[in-house]
């Protein structure tokens, strides 16, 4: 939640300083203030000079007062000319200007000053004391007009006054050391009361554009608020469509396989079939969400090992051309890579990559074809170009398009799914392995992806001869609250030829490895009465408590996140299987813990 400090908060506390960005602001407005208070003063100053030399003529020498009014009037017009030049330069540069308007002020009081001392016809008369009258109350103008501004009041009030000061007490008289003093106090009152008026001035300013700022951050933070409602809506309703509809046919096939009358046959096969592309669909689905998530919050970790670069382009190249002939759709891989092509990088994730990259286009085409082409370029990096000849998109919305759970038709009655992920979490893995992925297209004519990573080479590993899966032997204690999932792990643990304990919680598997002796515990990390990562914490102290040997605790959890991997492992787990998982998976981790047949 935004919160708002007070004014008094928003001045700079003791020993800080403002920021230079923000002094320069402060200086910029101050200087905009005086250059617009001065304007009118300065325009009044040619009348008021020849006032000044109409009540001194006769009185003093007419060069004197001619010379005189010559330089007041080339101070105007030398004030005039810097505030002309500020203008057009902009308010943000009138502090530059500011130092040239500080030096003709410091002429302009100098000016002013020799009406109190030069043009003084007697000191002793009511002239003289008009004259000295009028420097006092031209320093009071001065002071009112330039005090937003310290410098430049002092620059004009200085010279205008201490002039006067230093004539009134050189004259020794007792009206003139009285006059003396008293201009000298009054010069002390402006140097006090000066500071004071710039220094809140400066603070009021500093207060205004701090509230400014904070205003536009917080319009940036309700436009940021209002963009991520958008993407989180956009999320809601592509996740539930693209959930719903593998579901819808899981449901459906379920339902018919409880048709007894067609649990054989072709037919029967082939629903099995569906169901399990319907569930590997939805959990490419979930996998996307959690990579989106892994790649946002700096979690993923590249592999780099050696790899057959020209032996996974063949296998993307398998993948996309039966379903690309079933919709009509040529398919062409052009590759010019050597066979085998090794190279060391993550070959996972670039698969990954280009699956994302020939499923969207084989998702956009409905006619004409798909090409994808691959060279290894002289620089070193490996370029793939997929093209199609599909619905295409407009070249100004080439970026949207990686924009996460982006569909270019959002709405209900979009033809095409997907997360709008795919192209996303594409481009941060090429960014992540120092390549990039761009996009190009034109409504109507197709698109082109065009992607560029390093991929050094490499020698082939030396092969490892293949051992045949060892049946394994033991007892395991599956802790599992969902009667399907203890059904199926029941099942795969049973083919292995493990001997199979079943309980509902994690209280009960606390009292069951007290009591009995099992070979590994097999543990959900979510289950009512007491949760897998408590029964195994308190599995652990027992253990420590009676000094025995520590039993494999493997948690087996649907909570897919490196956070979630380390919390059990923190409880004192030894290993970690998120589900879903295949049956080898499940195989191959016991192997780890258990004795072979």
């Amino acid at each position: 939640m935004l919160q708002f400090p007070t004014l008094e908060s928003l001045r700079a506390p003791p020993g800080s300083a403002p920021s230079p960005r923000l002094k320069a602001k402060v200086l910029a407005a101050q200087a905009a203030v005086v250059f617009e208070r001065a304007r009118l003063a300065n325009l009044l100053g040619a009348p008021f000079g020849g006032l000044i030399c109409w009540v001194l003529w006769g009185k003093v020498s007419s060069t004197s007062l001619l010379v005189w009014l010559a330089l007041k009037l080339a101070v105007c017009a030398w004030r005039m000319g810097i505030d002309l030049a500020q203008r057009r330069a902009g308010r943000e540069e009138a502090g530059r200007w500011l130092r040239h308007y500080q030096a003709a002020h410091v002429v302009d009081g100098l000016v002013y000053g020799a009406v109190g001392t030069l043009l003084v016809p007697d000191p002793g008369s009511p002239l003289g004391i008009l004259m000295a009258a009028t420097v006092v109350g031209t320093a009071s103008v001065g002071f009112v007009v330039l005090s937003h501004h310290y410098a430049t009041m002092l620059a004009f009030v200085l010279p205008l006054l201490l002039p006067t000061v230093a004539y009134q007490l050189w004259l020794g008289t007792e009206m003139s050391l009285y006059a003396g003093i008293a201009t000298g106090l009054f010069v002390l009152l402006i140097l006090v009361d000066g500071w004071r008026s710039a220094a809140h001035t400066a603070a009021t300013l500093r207060v205004r554009f701090r509230m400014n700022e904070l205003a536009d951050q917080r319009q940036q933070a309700m436009e940021l608020a209002q963009q991520h409602s958008a993407v989180k809506s956009r999320f809601l309703a592509t996740m539930s469509h693209e959930m719903r509809t593998p579901l819808h046919g899981m449901l459906g096939i379920a339902h018919q396989l409880r048709d007894t009358r067609q649990r054989s046959g072709a037919a029967f096969l082939q629903r099995i079939a569906t169901l399990e592309r319907a569930g590997e669909h939805l959990l490419s689905l979930i996998n996307d969400v959690l990579d989106f998530s892994k790649i946002e919050s700096g979690h993923v970790t590249l592999a780099n090992t050696p790899f057959d670069l020209n032996q996974l382009v063949a296998e993307i190249g398998d993948w996309t051309r039966l379903p690309a002939q079933s919709k009509g759709v040529a398919f062409r891989l052009d590759s010019r890579l050597p066979a085998p092509c090794w190279v060391r990088g993550d070959a996972a994730r670039l698969r990954q990559i280009l699956l994302n990259l020939s499923g969207n286009a084989l998702k956009f085409t409905d006619a004409g074809s798909i090409t994808m082409r691959v060279r290894r370029r002289d620089d070193g990096q490996t370029e793939v170009i997929v093209i199609d000849t599909g619905c295409g998109f407009p070249s100004e919305h080439a970026e949207r398009l990686f924009e996460a759970f982006h569909q270019e038709d959002a709405s209900n009655m979009r033809r095409h799914g997907g997360t709008g992920l795919g192209l996303a979490i594409s481009r941060e893995l090429a960014h992540l392995m120092g390549g990039d992925l761009r996009a190009l297209g034109h409504p109507g004519t197709g698109a082109q992806f065009t992607l560029r990573v390093p991929l050094p080479d490499s020698t082939a590993p030396q092969p490892a001869d293949p051992a045949p899966p060892p049946t394994l032997r033991g007892r395991v204690l599956v802790v599992e609250d969902n009667p399907i999932n203890a059904m199926v792990a029941e099942a795969m643990l049973a083919r292995a030829g493990l001997g199979v304990d079943i309980v509902t919680d994690g209280l009960l598997a606390v009292e069951r490895t007290a009591a009995e002796r099992f070979d590994i515990v097999l543990m959900d990390c979510q289950m009512p009465v007491l949760d897998g990562i408590e029964a195994t914490r308190q599995i652990r102290q027992r253990e420590v408590d009676a000094g025995h040997a520590p039993l494999p605790i493997v948690g087996l959890t649907a909570n897919a996140t490196d956070d979630d991997r380390r919390a059990c492992l923190a409880a004192g787990m030894d290993d970690y299987l998120a589900k879903p998982f295949r049956e080898h998976q499940l195989h191959d981790l016991l192997a780890r813990y258990l004795a072979s047949a």
